[in-house]
């Protein structure tokens, strides 16, 4: 469907994101879909993170903001609004729970309204909205900043979490969904831990991740070829089809200050790489919010250096005063000639999709997996927590496509086995890469008239446009 405002005009969206960069990047991708297809948008957002609205506004400029304050909590250090800038050991969970505060403010903005929303769009770790919905009278749509496989493996979780015996050397088997994949307890999501250890305080948690199930609808950042077993499985457990898989969820063009302001302009990055040959340059990234101990960077920089393959290296900048680790002395004096250390935020899609990145040294988060796949580059797994070990094993085992090196947020990787991993993901013909490519492709048609996820946007923008005459049932 191109870009209208025939069918979808009159109806209202909130949208309500999680503030954290790999829950707000895509669901604001998604907003600008909808944006240029006639909905009217209101977006929540508190006074810190207004500026990361900044280039979907300027490139949507319909869209409107709902500037609340961030709720007062006990847990939250003052200042803190967004998960990136939580000091180290504090979980993002505590966010989670202040957040539920925007309950009563969100009511009374509802009511007062002229227009008021059709739906509520809000993302999965906000599972309270569901609440809000009911309470209000309106749809909730779930947007789901997750694999699809991920949610299945929760959902099995909190179904069956009370027989459990939580003990890091337990391997859990998650039956009856697609590969019965198993997990060491220490690799399940850590908001199970902290739900386990303390079910009292927590229990805000379990359920709001419930009550995302009893949504109206929800929302995938996922294309049919990577997890269509997983989507009609979850369709079956939820009752309905009103899911749809819209992904790759990611920008039309280079939109500058996507996420964040990069450290480093993204032209003179792209000049750098210009020099080298095709798939040449192994990008390692972690994301926003995984820092490398002091052991781990100097490993990783030891396997870089012995590797002898080109590479930029993105390094988390503390802004915290916690006790992340840094690029050894001299690394790069020594690695001048075939190496970029960027310290700081990085222009990342335009970085992997530059022709001379061949891999891509990833934590597995899931932002970062499809924007390595739309790339077309073998991906090297480092899965350090949260969804990123379900992620790495459907990376590995069932789509061929990546490559584990490391795992665990405390290992420090073995810097000759790294060595030869880097080495060996740009310099030869490996399996991983050929499926990679195979993976792009389908990605890339997805998005195309007619593809999986083009067909599943246009039924979703269908349904949406019928809110506004309440064609559907509630």
């Amino acid at each position: 469907m191109s870009a209208t405002t025939t069918t979808t005009a009159g109806t209202h969206i909130l949208v309500i994101p999680y503030p954290a960069q790999g829950h707000l990047i895509p669901l604001l991708d998604l907003t600008h879909r909808l944006c240029v297809r006639g909905f009217i948008i209101t977006v929540v957002v508190t006074p810190k993170n207004l500026h990361l609205l900044q280039p979907l506004i300027s490139n949507s400029p319909s869209i409107k903001t709902l500037v609340l304050p961030f709720p007062n909590s006990p847990d939250v250090p003052p200042g803190v609004e967004n998960v990136k800038d939580l000091p180290p050991g504090i979980p993002n969970s505590v966010v989670m729970g202040a957040l539920r505060a925007l309950h009563d403010p969100l009511v009374d903005w509802f009511q007062s309204h002229l227009s008021p929303p059709h739906v509520i769009l809000s993302d999965f770790f906000t599972g309270w909205t569901h609440h809000l919905a009911q309470q209000l009278g309106i749809p909730r749509l779930v947007f789901y900043s997750s694999g699809a496989c991920l949610i299945l493996v929760t959902n099995w979780l909190w179904d069956h979490f009370s027989l459990l015996e939580p003990a890091d050397s337990d391997l859990v088997t998650i039956s009856d969904i697609p590969n019965s994949p198993s997990f060491f307890y220490r690799q399940l999501p850590p908001i199970f831990r902290r739900y386990w250890e303390n079910k009292s305080k927590m229990g805000f948690i379990k359920d709001g991740m419930t009550a995302n199930n009893s949504s109206w609808g929800g929302i995938f950042n996922s294309f049919g070829a990577l997890e269509g077993r997983c989507l009609e499985h979850l369709k079956e457990e939820n009752g309905h089809s009103r899911l749809w898989a819209v992904g790759p969820l990611l920008p039309s063009e280079d939109v500058s200050g996507r996420g964040g302001s990069p450290s480093i302009p993204t032209d003179q990055v792209l000049e750098w790489l210009d020099a080298f040959s095709e798939s040449s340059v192994v990008y390692i990234c972690f994301g926003s919010q995984v820092s490398l101990t002091q052991p781990q960077c100097e490993e990783l920089a030891v396997g870089i250096e012995k590797s002898g393959a080109r590479f930029i290296w993105c390094v988390k900048v503390d802004g915290s005063g916690g006790e992340y680790g840094v690029v050894p002395i001299e690394f790069e004096e020594r690695t001048a000639e075939r190496g970029l250390v960027i310290k700081g935020w990085a222009p990342q899609v335009a970085i992997l999709k530059h022709r001379a990145v061949g891999a891509f040294l990833t934590h597995c988060g899931w932002n970062s997996v499809l924007e390595g796949i739309i790339a077309g580059v073998t991906l090297l797994a480092w899965p350090m927590a949260g969804d990123q070990f379900v992620n790495s094993k459907m990376l590995i085992h069932d789509m061929g496509v990546a490559v584990l090196v490391c795992e665990g947020p405390d290992t420090v990787p073995d810097s000759d086995h790294l060595a030869r991993a880097l080495s060996e993901s740009v310099s030869s013909a490996r399996p991983e890469k050929a499926r990679a490519a195979e993976l792009q492709k389908a990605a890339m048609n997805a998005l195309k008239e007619g593809g999986s996820s083009k067909k599943d946007l246009e039924d979703l923008v269908e349904e949406l446009s019928a809110l506004s005459n309440e064609k559907i049932g509630r």
